[in-house]
């Protein structure tokens, strides 16, 4: 990068109206505080409360009676405000939401300090300082909304917009929004970027926060703030819960068992048994204080077992065709494959092309066989039930079962170094495994082509806030993703020349293994891929944000 771009970034300036919240997950409030004719008080002393955490924001409004509090963690709040010659005003139930720029407006009235008005209002606060589309999702919602999995990402489709698929994979974000191209989107955890490209150059996440674990979430969509840097589509805001002052837990497990399950109507119309399936999720949160007041926690665990049934249909060589006898082997009614011996090719004497002889008896001789070729048959699975009529087709059939076992862990810890410095902590780790179901005989199932997917997510982030004065906010943030995800094959391991093959394979090919044989109208043995990939996203950020007026200067780096 050139010292011209080095600067670019550096200073990236965005002028922005009241309020709007910095790079991160935090809301902000705002607005004017008035006497009873309507006119501005200025200079007042207001105090922002966390309810859960005792945390104070103090600000100070400006000659316009306007204040502006940035930079607050999504939750519940009290609102006070104290001025000579008012009553002291209290706000309650001030709910404010991630990335939310909410506006309460305080109308003060006369009276002596030691008389009070409180204001109880639970209802949505007006957003009006944004032009940005999206729509927040809080945990109620993520709690009581049926989930598939649990998978909290499924819930963006709730946003209007939003269309696509979610899977389970570190690569399963397959949506878009407003238009925008499929995969292109930026997803923040706790403020911290989470997202890696992928192999095909799209949008890859490293964290899949348990449903309990979260406290809300917000999609971003047209006119996404300057700030966020890394998306062409959308941003998905995602926080976590923190700890407070009280104790809470959680712990849960859900069962999807076939046993409970009826049978579709088409399956009972062809005979087809139920299949089965097996589905366990289990888990718990627990969060409160470390130190009152101080320091809080997170703590979060989530497991998953799952069995489903598999099977395969298909087509092996039959014991006749072992032994090179394929006067058996027909295309259809009284139609017989006929086999060519490939040494008697010979130019056509018509001039066209090329002419083989068949076989005598379309059978193969013994000594004609190569002893590759012998040495593959054996693994090759026997035929196990007829097959189709004159073809013989599909005569190998077997079933197994094949799972998915997860485990997902969070850890989140806030400290409150003192009343403008605050510290944030947490760490995530997922382990997915996806193992097929061994469908060959357990002898010869290194011949199967079988592949056992893996997912190693991790996610961290730290990061420090520090009001330096009444309207002057610094914030700087670490943070850290990897998804490393094997794509293992089960015949590695298998040396070619077991085959018959030259032994030089062995000695110079990349990765021993069986290899991937292919004959039409067979089964196919081994697989081609084997693979370790892995991808990892340092960020560094810092955003000073400057209240003046009514207006918020920022000036930021990522």
């Amino acid at each position: 990068m050139s010292f011209r771009e080095v600067v670019q970034v550096a200073c990236i300036l965005t002028l922005l109206s009241a309020g709007m919240s910095a790079q991160d997950f935090r809301a902000t409030l705002t607005g004017r505080i008035l006497d009873p004719s309507g006119a501005a008080v200025p200079s007042v002393t207001v105090e922002v409360r966390n309810v859960g955490t005792n945390e104070v924001t103090t600000v100070v409004a400006d000659a316009e009676g306007r204040y502006i509090a940035p930079l607050l963690r999504p939750g519940a709040y009290r609102v006070s405000v104290e001025a000579p010659g008012f009553k002291k005003f209290i706000r309650e139930g001030v709910v404010l939401e991630i990335s939310q720029v909410a506006r309460v407006d305080i109308k003060l009235e006369v009276g002596a300090l030691t008389e009070q008005v409180t204001v109880t209002a639970d209802a949505p606060l007006l957003e009006a300082s944004t032009s940005s589309i999206g729509r927040v999702v809080d945990n109620r919602r993520i709690l009581e909304l049926p989930l598939n999995t649990r998978n909290v990402y499924s819930l963006v489709v709730l946003t209007p917009g939003i269309t696509g698929s979610i899977g389970e994979w570190h690569d399963g974000m397959n949506w878009s929004a407003y238009g925008t191209r499929r995969r292109t989107m930026d997803i923040l955890i706790d403020g911290a970027t989470a997202s890696q490209p992928t192999v095909t150059g799209y949008s890859a996440v490293s964290v899949f926060p348990s449903v309990d674990a979260i406290q809300e979430f917000k999609v971003t969509g047209a006119n996404v703030p300057a700030e966020y840097g890394r998306t062409l589509g959308t941003v998905l805001n995602v926080v976590y819960k923190s700890g407070t002052n009280a104790f809470h837990g959680s712990a849960y497990d859900f069962l999807r068992n076939s046993e409970f399950d009826a049978n579709n109507f088409f399956a009972n119309t062809r005979g087809e048994k139920l299949q089965t399936f097996q589905r366990n999720q289990f888990g718990g949160v627990v969060s409160g204080p470390i130190r009152r007041s101080k320091t809080f926690f997170m703590g979060s665990y989530e497991g998953l077992r799952e069995r489903r049934f598999s099977s395969t249909t298909t087509s092996m060589p039959t014991l006749l065709e072992r032994e090179g006898d394929f006067s058996q082997t027909l295309a259809g009614a009284n139609r017989l494959v006929t086999v060519y011996d490939p040494f008697t090719t010979r130019a056509n004497p018509s001039g066209s092309g090329f002419i083989r002889d068949a076989f005598s008896g379309n059978k193969i001789a013994p000594g004609r066989m190569d002893a590759v070729g012998r040495n593959v048959l054996k693994y090759y699975p026997l035929p196990n039930q007829p097959g189709d009529a004159y073809t013989q087709k599909n005569n190998y059939s077997r079933s197994g079962s094949a799972s998915v076992n997860t485990d997902n862990y969070d850890v989140r810890v806030d400290h409150n170094l003192s009343d403008t410095q605050k510290l944030l902590a947490r760490y995530s780790k997922r382990h997915l495994e996806d193992v097929p179901a061994i469908l060959f005989p357990r002898e010869i199932t290194i011949a199967e082509g079988r592949i056992v997917n893996t997912n190693w997510n991790h996610h961290a982030v730290a990061e420090h806030s520090y009001t330096l004065s009444p309207t002057t906010v610094l914030t700087s943030r670490l943070g850290f993703s990897r998804n490393l995800f094997p794509y293992q094959n089960q015949g590695v391991g298998f040396l070619p020349s077991t085959l018959g093959l030259p032994s030089i394979i062995d000695r110079y090919t990349d990765q021993v293994m069986f290899p991937r044989i292919e004959a039409a109208g067979y089964a196919s043995l081994g697989h081609r891929d084997h693979r370790r990939s892995t991808s990892n996203t340092f960020s560094a950020s810092a955003s000073l944000a400057q209240t003046r007026g009514s207006h918020t200067l920022k000036y930021g780096f990522e």
